[in-house]
């Protein structure tokens, strides 16, 4: 058992990937393994945190794993050399996540742990989660996947162009024509009195 136990290694699974590096650059195997293979779990590890987690949460959890991966290495009892490299390679690259973040990572931590105290204070346990852990659309927007955007409205018809060269859009419920009422007659006079001309008496003359 005490055998198998200092076997253990994290990083062995990638000594074929490494083998034709470290003996180009005069490093035994085990520990250019040790070393470049602790450095890339350390950001797979990182990269699981920030898809899952965020604000004070995610340094939280990065400090955690770092502090639990050093201490191990460091004060382990019995610990393979190379396993004790592979350990501190990973909780190095965590811890210094952490040391030196970049301004964005502090914007969003000071936020986040705002928003978390004032939601604990009011019980609001869904907004305390909501500012630690991703939600799905921030996820969806991480890998870059678009939400599907409301269905467009139906488009209008085509207008049609008027005989002053204007086009008019119909509607789709013509308002009813209003039916003109004919003007009014002119007012009648009434016709003038008009007197009546004399009739001129005809004169017969008997001529004998």
């Amino acid at each position: 058992m005490a055998m198998a136990y200092r076997e253990v290694s994290i990083t062995s699974w990638l000594d074929p990937v490494f083998k034709y590096f470290a003996e180009q650059s005069g490093i035994p195997l085990d520990q250019y393994s040790s070393q470049v293979g602790g450095e890339g779990i350390g950001t797979a590890l990182e990269i699981v945190a920030d898809f899952f987690t965020k604000g004070w949460l995610n340094k939280t959890v990065q400090v955690v794993a770092g502090l639990i991966a050093d201490g191990y290495a460091i004060w382990g009892k019995d610990v393979p050399t190379r396993l004790r490299r592979e350990l501190l390679a990973l909780g190095t690259h965590e811890l210094l996540r952490f040391v030196d973040p970049k301004p964005s990572d502090v914007i969003e931590f000071q936020r986040s742990l705002s928003v978390s105290i004032d939601a604990a204070k009011r019980g609001d346990w869904n907004a305390f989660l909501a500012s630690v852990l991703r939600t799905p659309p921030e996820i969806q927007s991480m890998l870059g996947v678009v939400a599907p955007l409301p269905p467009a409205p139906s488009p209008l018809p085509p207008p049609a162009p008027s005989g002053e060269g204007r086009y008019e859009v119909k509607s789709e419920a013509p308002t009813p024509k209003r039916k003109s009422t004919p003007p009014p007659p002119p007012p009648t006079t009434p016709a003038a009195e008009t007197e009546p001309t004399p009739t001129r008496k005809r004169r017969y003359e008997v001529k004998g």
